[in-house]
């Protein structure tokens, strides 16, 4: 399971209690970017992990490792179509194509797209999904 600090991790500032961060996202003037720790690369901690941290006043949301194992990741994540699962530890590039441009798209033949949840409030692409 995340935890809800984990995006405040690089900058050290992890274990802040939620007054604080709020402090600093009010002090710090610009675009502040999260990026979550993600224990669970499923479609559904994805999407969490990206809402949780855009509810604490994230304006973007990192999301390099599901990003790279799902080259349609932002579709994935409005259909709720399963991820890719990541390859390893050193999963991306070893040297040539294996591991680095590999990873399948959805084929938009065989895949019913379900419809996004309603409630939903991540911010894919520079739009708002509501």
């Amino acid at each position: 399971m995340t935890q809800t600090t984990d995006f405040l991790a690089p900058a050290r500032l992890g274990s802040l209690a939620l007054p604080n961060r709020l402090r600093i996202r009010a002090q710090w003037p610009g675009t502040l970017i999260a990026n979550p720790v993600l224990k669970d690369l499923s479609t559904g901690e994805v999407r969490h992990a990206a809402e949780r941290a855009l509810a604490a006043g994230a304006e973007l949301v990192a999301l390099g490792r599901p990003f790279l194992a799902n080259p349609d990741l932002v579709a994935r994540l409005r259909t709720d179509a399963p991820l890719n699962p990541v390859r390893g530890r050193y999963l991306m590039y070893v040297g040539g194509a294996a591991g680095y441009t590999d990873y399948p798209a959805l084929d938009a033949l065989s895949e019913e797209p379900a419809q996004p949840s309603s409630d939903s409030i991540v911010a894919f692409d520079g739009e708002r999904v509501a």
